[in-house]
């Protein structure tokens, strides 16, 4: 359609404003005509509001939010409304400029002179710098709220990154690094679109008809009624379908985030769905949420496009056309009005409903923003941890911790602790995974305000301290080394910035880390994450130097061996004992034996510290004897030996399939083959055709028609506007043109006004049945193929980027098929028949037009390389941001730990480079956008110009020359919607790379039937090299066979490629040569499906779906029945766990399993996989993060399983495997050094004695 867009339903953000010709208002910016659909997942706080009440309650809620977040510069925004202000104002010199125009010429044609050349060229020029005033300052008013906007983004971002900064550390179990950086980019880049844009453009919308009515009523009152007669019954009939649609909108957010976070659960859990064959069903939950969207937004959509249709009709251009024609005609011949009069309120007429489609359009957006916006205060409001008025400083690093209790949520955590910690002396905290030590820990470190007693040093309320005085006392050795991207020395000097080199490195020696980082490619320099990765024992003691650097006299230490690998626990150790000498030291661990010697031990089960005193005091205490019982000491406990273990926990880091560094990959680099980012290469298949290809027959066949019906649509609108020409000449000079008198004229008016009535109605409903079929396709091809992906095409951006391509973005792609597309096809049609109709009329004008159209073309290519180049700008900066605003979420423990928090300098300087970035983009996107809405009005210039000059000339009738300006006046709304349209397109374009990269992504080939299994049970691996890039091999030429119901071991230092084994037996990638079997088959052989039946697999990246405890574990056998279920989570230990939460089997477990701690996701993983009872299971690190209670139920589990199954087994703790009946050493190059029994390997030299020797000196190890 060319005149305006059709108001279809639900109106949408996407659709440009089109009511922006010289007669009108200006062309939105190409950023505004192109934004995506701004829904996006809203998290938990969404999803709680349901029903209308709620719904409209929270529309109320964000609407107050948008207006608090845009108070800081409510006074640029006001600047910015006055310039529209008179911007809009200045719309109505063009239509007088027009009647003026008109009546010289007619004054000149009956007269029988010429017109006066320069009254005729004062009245061009009031017309054309009317336009250029009113575009200049439309441009200045959306540059300074841009600007505007800039800085309340940067402003926003930093005030979010301060406040969760303070916010207690069990915040952040609630709101993950995910939802954080969606608050820091996507939601204040969603509120963008109201900051930037709506108070300029619904301002605009609403002051510019009103100036141009008044214009009108001062024409004529009567042609002023007869423009506001039609419509005023398409606002009746309009608004029908605006009731509810604030509700609506906000339930459309929260289904969107149903989809969003479905997604996110979905691909985070890749390996789990692969791992236990649920192919089939693991996306269901994805595709439930997304058959729900789909199902609402066609009920809705599809009810408000008829009745939007229906209204349009009264606003049609031939029924405009031919009601106020028509009805000036008489007014003419009644000799009340002139002809320039009713053309100039006709224009008028044809301008006002895209005002009111531009209001409604606005209306929406602010919806949307409402609900991001509402989301940014949310965070914003985050408790924080109060800050004293009056700080005090400790007098000593004596520790009291008096009556302390803390619940997470309704989860004891702490009960009534009390303990004290004298300066100078080491305190050890004892007790099973889950008992509260981590968390009485953490109240030391202020990650959170007990909810009663308090925590004091040297006397002081941690309350009544500040943050540099607390960290300046305490540091925190965690789990999780917590590293950041950046450099080493960096890393090791977070606390201390200032530290030259010298003291780092002098730091890193005494941790026992300094020959391996110089080791590194760039040393001191070497970024992690980039340049190299480090095993966990080795990212264990760069976070030990971190805190010998900050030499603090208070010491926490959480299970600091927790990540150690055999050939490193030894300098772990070391380490620690020279960090603790002559400190207030608090250490956390499992096992007794390496903290035997400490000054005091207390001892935590479920939340109460419930024994205390030396080790010789509590020997006699039931619980330290449990301790001692499980981890094999109590028999020596008189008669002690160094040789007696002190198994450490191996917790490993925990991965998802997006990133392939563990403890096998430390050393490589995965290759990106993921979801396109921004930076992917332009597919060379037409946007059309993509759109194709991710459609089902119906869909597309929907789509296509309404291409059709948009195409006759525009033909129909675009000879509707050639009937203006020779209507006006028949209407002033009384005669016919083209054989055809003003009457017939208007009978043509009346069958084109019919027939585009009729196709727009059918156009519209298959364009937005189209649409919604195409989403529906959308999201059960996507669903379909991520099921299938091979594991390496996940990378660290799979989930985010993913689910916005199957929420916001799908819904915007949508809306392309059923708005833009259409649009554009319409638009395109009449200007063509514009185009041909010109040649027939003037064959001048004709080629002028002719000419015009390659360079309109060749401006909308220079808008968009601007646009680009101001998104290639901004964009990496954007992606710095995101890195860093992830990284501040998921390392608050070490930043707070080393006061860097709030002053981190890699975030800092990516705000800073984000903001110097935004700025660059904005003016090379303002070029772009003047390019393409004020450059391509020159043409139009031209063509008044020339016109009017051939009509001074005397070669065109004066009549003609009027109808022509006319005309030109209504071709500039066309030019600028297809301008518009086509860089709407283009921003889809880039939002569909995400979704071919999915389509196009490469499968792994398998059979379709299924295949015999020779050797059932039996593993095999025949030569095999593999490597996750192609210059850095992890396996090279390695051989194993394990015979059915065996067990087999394998061991080697960190990146040898153990864990690698694992995942080509799972076939999650395809080796580079040899073969792997399973049966005696070669997995390549097999379907997934067969191949996944002879696997259970426990791996070190446990991953648990937001369900009930109860479900996570039937994922092992989805019929297995409630006796099952209870023996697997037996013999894994979960049942301890199930007796302590508050719903037991019921309990929720979070997304990803964030209500458990490591330990129990862990449990729970085994117990699944017990459950399944496979011929061959797979256990990576199975005993990682557990107790010694728990780890002696897994190797009884294993001992149950090695009756009827395969067992695979990796490990660090060399005693759990000691009863394999092979094990395979693996050496740094990924090579098979060693095989053999454990009793025949520690007999002979290499490295299984030496890894032996390491672990039996580690065990003997004590911290003091």
């Amino acid at each position: 359609m060319s005149k305006q867009t059709t108001p279809s339903a639900p109106p949408s953000t996407s659709q440009p404003v089109t009511s922006q010709s010289l007669l009108a208002e200006p062309a939105p910016t190409v950023e505004r005509a192109a934004e995506s659909h701004p829904a996006d997942s809203g998290g938990p706080e969404a999803s709680a509001q349901t029903g209308t009440g709620g719904n409209a309650q929270r529309s109320r809620e964000g609407q107050a939010a948008i207006a608090r977040l845009g108070a800081p510069i409510r006074i640029r925004l006001r600047i910015g409304q006055v310039l529209v202000l008179l911007s809009a104002v200045l719309a109505v010199a063009p239509y007088i400029a027009l009647v003026q125009l008109g009546d010289i010429l007619l004054d000149a044609y009956r007269a029988g002179v010429s017109p006066d050349s320069q009254r005729v060229h004062s009245a061009v020029m009031v017309l054309v710098s009317a336009y250029s005033a009113r575009l200049l300052l439309y441009f200045m008013a959306l540059l300074i709220t841009h600007l505007a906007d800039l800085s309340l983004r940067d402003r926003l971002r930093r005030d979010i990154v301060e406040r969760i900064s303070h916010a207690p550390l069990a915040w952040f179990t609630e709101s993950t690094s995910g939802r954080i950086r969606k608050a820091v980019q996507d939601d204040t880049t969603t509120v963008h679109t109201v900051i930037a844009h709506g108070p300029v453009e619904r301002l605009n919308a609403i002051v510019t008809p009103l100036a141009l009515l008044i214009c009108a009523f001062w024409i004529d009152w009567r042609l002023a009624l007869l423009a506001l007669s039609t419509l005023i019954l398409y606002v009746l009939t309009y608004s029908a379908s605006l009731r509810g649609m604030n509700e609506k909108t906000v339930e459309m957010d929260r289904k969107l985030a149903a989809v969003s976070s479905s997604m996110v659960e979905f691909v985070s859990g890749i390996g789990v769905v692969k791992a236990f064959g649920r192919v089939g069903r693991a996306h269901s939950a994805y595709l439930t949420a997304a058959d729900e969207f789909s199902s609402f937004y066609r009920a809705w959509a599809m009810p408000l496009v008829t009745v939007a249709c229906l209204s349009f009709t009264w606003v049609s251009i031939p029924v405009l056309l031919l009601v106020n024609l028509g009805g000036g005609a008489l007014l003419m011949h009644a000799g009340t009005v002139t002809l320039p009069q009713v053309l100039t309120t006709t224009l008028i007429a044809l301008v006002l409903p895209g005002a009111l489609t531009t209001v409604a359009s606005i209306s929406w957006s602010y919806q949307l923003a409402g609900a991001a916006a509402l989301r940014l205060c949310e965070v914003l409001d985050t408790p924080v941890l109060p800050i004293s008025d009056s700080p005090e400083r400790p007098q000593s690093a004596r520790v009291e911790i008096e009556h302390v209790s803390f619940s997470y949520g309704d989860t004891l955590a702490v009960d009534d602790a009390s303990l004290i910690l004298e300066p100078g002396t080491v305190t050890a905290l004892l007790g099973p995974s889950g008992s509260g030590k981590s968390t009485l820990a953490t109240l030391i470190a202020r990650f959170a305000d007990p909810d009663a007693g308090a925590v004091r040093i040297g006397g002081v309320d941690l309350r009544d301290m500040d943050e540099d005085t607390l960290y300046s006392t305490v540091s925190f050795i965690l789990q999780d080394a917590q590293l950041l991207g950046t450099t080493v020395r960096e890393n090791i000097s977070l606390g201390r910035p200032d530290a030259d080199l010298e003291q780092v490195r002098a730091a890193a020696r005494v941790a026992r880390i300094d020959e391996e980082i110089m080791a590194l490619p760039d040393g001191y320099d070497t970024v992690l994450g980039q340049d190299t990765g480090l095993s966990g024992g080795q990212e264990q003691r760069i976070a030990i130097a971190r805190a010998i650097l900050l030499n603090t006299p208070v010491i926490l230490l959480d299970e600091a061996t927790a990540m150690a690998d055999p050939e490193s626990e030894a300098e772990i150790q070391e380490a620690l004992s020279a960090l603790v000498e002559d400190r207030t030291v608090l250490v956390i661990a499992h096992r007794p034996a390496a903290v035997r010697g400490a000054h005091r031990i207390a001892v935590m089960d479920r939340g109460r510290i419930v024994a205390c005193g030396s080790h010789d005091d509590l020997l006699d205490e039931p619980h330290y004897r449990a301790l001692l019982r499980q981890t094999g000491e109590l028999d020596d406990v008189e008669t002690p030996v160094t040789e007696k273990t002190a198994k450490s926990s191996t917790s490993s880091p925990a991965l998802s399939p997006d990133s392939v560094r563990a403890e096998d990959e430390a050393d490589d680099v995965t290759v990106t083959r993921g979801p396109a980012g921004t930076g992917s290469p332009r597919s060379t298949r037409s946007l059309l055709a993509r759109f194709h290809r991710l459609m089902v027959e119906s869909s597309w066949r929907r789509t296509r028609s309404c291409l059709i019906l948009a195409a006759a649509n525009g033909i129909t609108v675009g000879l509707a506007l050639l009937v203006l020409l020779p209507a006006t000449v028949s209407l002033g000079s009384g005669a016919p043109r083209w054989g055809l008198s003003f009457g017939n004229w208007l009978l043509i008016l009346i069958v084109l006004g019919i027939g585009a009535a009729a196709l727009e109605f059918q156009g519209q409903r298959k364009g937005m049945s189209g649409a919604l079929g195409f989403m529906h396709d959308v999201h059960h091809a996507v669903g379909d193929q991520i099921a299938r992906l091979p594991l390496r095409w996940f990378t660290s951006d799979s989930a985010g980027t993913l689910s916005r391509a199957v929420s916001q973005e799908m819904v915007s792609l949508g809306e392309s098929a059923a708005h833009f597309m259409y649009r554009l096809t319409s638009t395109t049609a009449a200007c063509v028949v514009v185009w041909a109709g010109s040649w027939a009329w003037d064959w001048r004008l004709g080629l002028l037009l002719t000419v015009a159209a390659p360079v309109l073309a060749g401006f909308v290519r220079i808008a968009r390389r601007l646009l680009d180049h101001g998104k290639s700008i901004s964009e990496p900066a954007e992606r710095e941001l995101a890195t860093r605003v992830v990284e501040i979420a998921r390392c608050q423990g070490a930043l707070r730990s080393c006061r860097a928090a709030t002053g981190y300098s890699r975030l800092t300087a990516a705000f800073d480079d984000g903001a110097r970035a935004s700025g660059r983009a904005l003016w090379w996107e303002t070029a772009g956008n003047i390019v393409n809405g004020a450059l391509s009005q020159v043409i139009i210039v031209a063509l008044i110009t020339l016109t009017a000059s051939r009509a001074v000339g005397g070669t065109m009738e004066p009549l003609v020359a009027v109808a022509i300006i006319g005309m030109c006046l209504r071709f500039t709304t066309m030019i600028d919607e297809i301008g518009a349209n086509v860089m709407g397109m283009e921003e889809r374009r880039q939002m569909m790379n995400h979704l071919d990269a999915v389509m196009d992504a490469e499968l792994m080939a398998e059979p379709e039937g299924r295949t015999d299994l020779p050797e059932p049970g039996a593993v095999g691996l025949d030569d095999v090299v593999f490597g996750y890039r192609t210059d850095m091999p992890v396996l090279d030429g390695v051989s194993l066979d394990v015979p059915a119901r065996s067990m087999c071991a394998i061991v080697g230092p960190s990146g040898s490629g153990k864990t690698t084994i694992a995942r080509l037996l799972a076939r999650f990638w395809d080796v580079d040569s040899g073969t792997v079997r399973v049966g005696g088959t070669d997995v390549r052989d097999m379907p997934t499906a067969q191949l996944m039946e002879q696997l259970s697999m426990v791996f070190q990246d446990v991953y648990l779906f937001d369900d009930t405890l109860a479900a996570n574990i039937r994922i092992g056998n989805p019929v297995a029945d409630d006796e099952q279920i209870r023996w697997a989570a037996d013999l894994a230990g979960v049942t301890e766990i199930v007796e302590r939460l508050p719903h037991g089997w019921d309990t929720r477990v979070g997304e990803g399993g964030r209500a458990l701690s490591g330990g129990e996701r862990q449990r729970v993983s085994i117990a699944r996989a017990l459950l399944k009872r496979a011929p061959i299971v797979l256990l990576d690190e199975a005993t990682s993060a557990l107790d010694a209670e728990n780890e002696a139920n897994i190797v009884a589990a294993m001992e149950e399983l090695r009756r009827t199954s395969t067992l695979i087994v990796i490990a660090h703790k060399l005693e759990t495997i000691a009863a394999a009946d092979q094990v395979i050493v693996l050496d740094d190059a990924g090579h098979v050094a060693q095989r053999g029994r454990h009793e025949d390997l520690v007999e002979v030299e290499g490295p299984y004695r030496s890894f032996w020797e390491q672990r039996t000196r580690a065990r003997g190890w004590a911290l003091v």
